[in-house]
């Protein structure tokens, strides 16, 4: 909380709240971020997070919109932890007729390993075999959020208030804790006298009902539920409650902020009367022991987990009614530890306004770190909070402080922009790098609450601007995104100095404007790039207080030289913004060592905001997406170049007749996965064909899986097809991709897989994705 939450009065955010309301309560909950929209609508699950070997319930909302019946399909759903399968694939038979929804429901029993995260892969295959639709989820198996945060907001406690439905909605963020904003009655006196209704300090109409709703659903989903209070504060009139003057905080002589009592105007008026925040000693003992009990007498009444303790930060020399001169922040690590103590099990949780103080309560007992931060406030070496680089900064050195602790950043967006345009949407790039800069960093934010909205002010009712659909969608993966990577995002990791190199484009390890932010880190098995895009980006300010950013420029098909510490032998790529959130093996075009010391070179796909490039000394397979036509399990791919990444065609060998060659070769266009894939395609008729042998092979069934788009604009060919020792699958020309696979018995060592197209003319062919994989 800062000085100008304490300017709105009851009426300035009751209109926002309404206009906010209509305008984001018909947006839908979480949307897939790549499904066609043929089949797939949405993939939650049923809680937040889970208990080691729990059931996980996975709700696959599937709505056929192919334009035909679809009978004999199946849905399987595979499991990863960092790229790699875990356990058998499950699969689901469904019968759907055209225009049909159906909402599927199936078990995954999570692994008995605490803290992982997971993601979860959906896909949808017709009763051919081809694949329809996918998407993904992550899925957190954690016994307690405190080792990964992910803390969201509630604060509309009218009556009759749909609390499933809003805890709902954050639980399909995988919010593992929720802070109840001003659900109280006075700062100093929590709990009114009446538990059924009460006023706030504003006269807003609080109803217990509400309150206990949102407190029993979110325990349904695993969310924690904190009780929102200031630690050292009381209204006017608090010698009423039994609050002594004597207890209070006074503005030392040379404070130049004012004098008398230490206080915050709220309002110039109110329905009920109250205008002030007094506050009060927290070295005081008598004041600890009142505010102890008041807490606590919120727990006896209410069901909540914890104490969400607030402040309005550091304001300055202070003295004591008896002269003695302090400042509030070094009150911190005693207060809290003291307070900690009072509440006993129950999860205590302290803001740190402005960060300033922050090291008194990294050492302290609180159970999770949290400071929202603003953009004139000062680090400890008097850097101001204001880039990028100041909020990595920042988590880095308090994770190092609390002993592992992953600190959670309210740091709200375009603040000014919204309180002077209220309905407005949020700038997505603006949002988007900004939660690159803190997870990257091993952070987590506080930025979404009630009714799915977004923070862009410290006072939560003031929702004054909106997600777009698109915002939307890319938040959604990207929650699906810090839960699945979040043994590589918070769990031990420490930085490296370890150069990386993009040849072509200019880059930076320190966030600097119109360069790729690039910067290491590593843990005991791995060495991981964290790369975010402010190419384009004038400004490296994470506020974007003015509502504007630009769009980074996206780049596709780009090398990285990579220094490592030890040796690589196998590089992964994982993105919110490509392929689902799933892992891609990238491979390894060069190691060597120069005068900068040993290194590894590959090619990158694509970087729209943020990859993370994760290598290891181990050899580990890459493995295919789509789905398998049997039981799953590790699917390494056998063919060279298969999904064309090289750019060139190499091993692949080329055949036509004399005559007739098509145009063909390797482009990024139109591709189905990664950056590139194989076309064939000429305006009169004409045959082509490629192929690749596969030789030295164990003897056993083998499958090949290919994506292809055929298109036939001048009459269908007389022949297309995926072609696997001299077995035919046939490819349909209707301008769609589509997955086709063959399986072959392999007795002498050796696979043939190839395509070939005979056309009349206008037809166009594109192939990605090619995989040759050993069947179980």
């Amino acid at each position: 909380m800062k000085s100008k939450c304490m300017k709105s009065t009851a009426a300035a955010f009751i209109t926002a709240a309404v206009l906010m309301t209509t305008i984001v309560s018909a947006l839908p909950t979480k949307v897939s971020a790549s499904s066609t929209g043929t089949m797939l609508y949405d993939v939650t699950t049923d809680k937040s997070m889970y208990s080691p070997g729990a059931k996980v319930q996975l709700r696959i909302d599937i709505k056929n919109r192919t334009g035909r019946d679809i009978a004999g399909g199946r849905v399987e759903i595979k499991a990863k932890h960092l790229g790699q399968q875990v356990g058998q694939a499950i699969t689901k038979a469904y019968d759907l007729k055209n225009s049909a929804d159906l909402m599927m429901v199936a078990d995954w029993t999570a692994p008995g390993t605490d803290f992982k995260g997971y993601l979860l892969e959906v896909y949808i295959h017709d009763a051919a075999g081809a694949l329809l639709d996918s998407d993904t989820v992550g899925v957190d198996i954690s016994s307690s959020w405190l080792k990964f945060p992910r803390y969201g907001y509630v604060w509309d406690y009218t009556e009759n208030v749909d609390t499933a439905g809003r805890i709902d909605k954050l639980k399909n963020y995988h919010i593992n804790a929720i802070q109840y904003y001003d659900w109280k009655y006075r700062h100093h006196k929590p709990v009114a006298d009446h538990l059924d209704v009460w006023d706030d300090w504003s006269g807003r109409k609080i109803y217990g009902s509400s309150v206990r709703g949102y407190i029993a659903n979110a325990k349904a989903a695993n969310m924690a539920s904190m009780s929102y209070n200031m630690t050292y504060a009381a209204t006017n009139g608090y010698d009423k409650d039994g609050v002594n003057s004597q207890w209070g905080l006074y503005y030392a002589d040379d404070n130049p902020n004012g004098t008398g009592q230490f206080n915050f105007k709220m309002a110039d008026s109110t329905p009920t009367g109250i205008t002030h925040l007094y506050f009060f000693n927290m070295r005081n003992k008598a004041w600890q022991d009142y505010i102890f009990a008041q807490q606590n007498k919120v727990f006896a009444n209410f069901d909540f987990d914890g104490w969400h303790g607030d402040t309005v930060g550091e304001w300055g020399r202070m003295k004591t009614w008896d002269g003695q001169t302090l400042y509030v922040k070094d009150t911190y690590t005693e207060f809290l530890n003291a307070a900690k103590a009072a509440i006993g099990s129950k999860y205590l949780v302290f803001n740190p306004v402005g960060a300033q103080g922050i090291e008194h309560v990294n050492k302290s007992n609180v159970d999770a770190i949290y400071a929202e931060i603003w953009p004139w406030d000062r680090d400890s070496e008097g850097q101001l909070y204001d880039t990028y680089a100041s909020l990595r900064k920042e988590i880095e050195q308090s994770r190092r402080e609390s002993g592992g602790k992953s600190l959670i950043v309210p740091a709200y967006m375009s603040y000014d922009y919204g309180e002077q345009n209220p309905g407005r949407p949020f700038n997505t790039a603006a949002v988007l790098l900004t939660d690159a800069a803190v997870y990257a960093a091993g952070g987590s934010r506080l930025e979404l609450g009630d009714n799915g909205n977004m923070l862009s002010n410290e006072y939560f009712p003031a929702q004054n601007l909106y997600m777009t659909e698109d915002l939307q969608k890319r938040v959604s993966k990207l929650y699906d995104f810090i839960v699945a990577y979040e043994n590589l995002l918070r769990d031990g990791q420490t930085e490296t100095a370890n150069h990386i190199e993009i040849p072509g484009y200019a880059s930076s390890a320190a966030g600097d404007p119109n360069k790729i932010w690039a910067y290491g880190k590593k843990d005991g098995k791995y060495e991981i790039i964290q790369m975010i895009n402010l190419l384009g980006v004038s400004r490296n300010d994470w506020r974007a207080n003015d509502g504007q950013k630009e769009t980074p420029a996206k780049i596709t098909d780009y090398e990285v030289k990579y220094y490592y510490t030890n040796d690589v032998n196998s590089v992964w790529a994982a993105s919110p913004d490509a392929r689902d959130g799933r892992s891609q093996k990238l491979a390894i075009t060069a190691k060597g060592s120069d005068a900068g010391g040993n290194f590894v070179k590959f090619r990158v796909p694509s970087l729209e905001y943020w990859n993370m490039i994760y290598m290891s000394g181990e050899v580990t397979p890459d493995e295919t997406e789509g789905g398998s036509t049997g039981g799953g399990g590790t699917t390494a791919n056998l063919l060279s170049n298969g999904g064309f990444e090289s750019g060139t065609l190499t091993p692949w060998t080329e055949w036509h007749p004399d005559g007739q060659p098509a145009s063909y070769g390797i482009d990024g266009s139109d591709v189905k996965e990664g950056a590139k894939k194989l076309y064939f395609w000429n305006a009169n008729a004409y045959q082509q064909s490629v192929h690749q042998v596969k030789t030295g092979l164990a003897g056993g069934t083998y499958t090949v899986k290919a994506w292809v788009k055929a298109t036939a604009y001048g009459g269908a060919p007389s022949a297309a097809r995926l072609e696997v020792n001299g077995a035919y699958t046939s490819l349909t020309a209707d301008g769609t991709w589509k997955q086709y696979s063959s399986t072959v018995n392999v007795t002498n060592g050796s696979v043939d897989v190839g395509f070939y197209v005979n056309s009349p003319g206008a037809t166009s062919v594109h192939i990605d994705e090619v995989t040759l994989t050993k069947n179980p």
